[in-house]
């Protein structure tokens, strides 16, 4: 009846794997966790079938392969009870949150002290229910199994233990969450936070539609900054560069004051001018009731610097890499357009020009003509 019994739940955990999977851990992704389930189902299965058959040919076989089998089922067991009591700890600890239209629960401080407290009384249960199934009572003394790992783990602790209290740091600060939008120090690209575990952080590169995973330690060891949370409601700041082709003024001085008039109501028209224009478009993301910003920030060797200020949306609460590209990349690049077709409508040239002095080393074995060049103009964007 015992090996019927085993037999029966083990066929069953093996059919049943997927959708008992998913009801412990709704919405998340369950594939290699079914796999590693079933490939133990299968391990098991054959175990027991090797120690029906040795039991029945063998008199004096100890059924080593049965106590395999059921070391196998006591891990089976012990990682399907931390997956259910950690979907609980979410769900009861965890923060509640709309995440591409979904309900979703995310990380904080509580669930992952929990779920640390969790994974040492299920892993010290996991141990001895294998030390009671090998007859093995040696072990649980001071010089045996256990006293072995406080050493292994009293050793490596500065391997691991960084790494976790830096990620108890970052979900007890609250500041970075899951789907939060950031940059890393010393990198430009801007990634979204895909998952915080007990040893690294998972991000999503925006600009290039890739993975990343950086250690807990390492990831808040730099400064990160979080485009999702915004120190303003008037959204997160962006600044766009154009360089402009010093003006020709000429005339007396009342005529260089209405010149230099003209030109400056011709960059206001212009920046104006790309304002409306970008409130108008729909996938510009742009605060409508924050208006363009603009100061004329370097005086150059060869062209005005004026920098464009403009003010975001609020950044969608999402993963999707698309999504988030979309509105970061693409509406400051439909901006960088809309003041391009402004210039054009305003007569002012982004095009820097830049000087070359022409020198002659020998002026006597050159023809009079060949003199007349001092300077020869190029034409450089801005």
């Amino acid at each position: 009846m015992g090996h019927g019994l085993i037999f029966a739940l083990n066929i069953a955990l093996l059919i049943f794997a997927r959708p008992l999977l998913n009801l412990i851990a709704p919405g998340e992704d369950n594939t290699s966790k079914v796999k590693i389930f079933r490939a133990l189902n299968i391990l098991v299965l054959l175990l027991h079938l090797l120690d029906l058959i040795l039991t029945g040919t063998a008199s004096n076989y100890r059924h080593y392969f049965i106590n395999l089998g059921y070391s196998l089922m006591i891990i089976y067991a012990g990682m399907l009870a931390y997956s259910f009591l950690g979907s609980v700890s979410k769900r009861r600890f965890g923060r509640e949150r709309m995440q591409d239209n979904k309900t979703v629960y995310s990380e904080t401080y509580s669930t992952r002290l929990v779920n640390l407290v969790l994974l040492v009384l299920i892993a010290l249960t996991t141990i001895y229910a294998l030390i009671m199934i090998w007859g093995a009572n040696s072990l649980l003394e001071t010089t045996g199994i256990f006293g072995i790992l406080m050493a292994f783990l009293a050793f490596t602790s500065s391997v691991w233990a960084p790494d976790i209290i830096s990620g108890l740091i970052i979900l007890n600060s609250q500041s970075l969450e899951d789907g939060d939008v950031v940059v890393i120090e010393g990198h430009l690209n801007e990634y979204v936070i895909s998952r915080v575990t007990l040893i690294y952080v998972v991000l999503y590169d925006i600009r290039n539609n890739h993975r990343t995973l950086v250690r807990n330690s390492l990831f808040t060891g730099q400064r990160v900054d979080n485009l999702s949370r915004v120190a303003s409601t008037s959204g997160v700041r962006q600044a766009l560069t154009y360089k402009i082709g010093y003006p020709q003024f000429t005339g007396h001085s009342g005529e260089r004051a209405e010149q230099l008039k003209a030109f400056r109501k011709s960059i206001e028209g212009m920046f104006t001018r790309a304002f409306e224009a970008c409130k108008d478009r729909e996938f510009v993301k742009i605060n409508e009731a924050k208006p363009f910003e603009w100061a004329m920030t370097n005086a150059g060797d060869y062209a005005l610097e004026y920098t464009l200020w403009i003010y975001l949306e609020r950044i969608p609460n999402t993963k999707i890499t698309s999504r988030l590209r979309q509105h970061l990349m693409g509406t400051i690049f439909k901006v960088n357009e809309e003041v391009y077709t402004a210039s054009i409508l305003e007569g002012i040239d982004l095009s820097t020009p830049d000087l070359l002095q022409a020198q002659v080393s020998n002026p006597h074995a050159i023809s009079p003509q060949k003199l007349h060049v001092p300077q020869i103009e190029t034409p450089e964007v801005g």
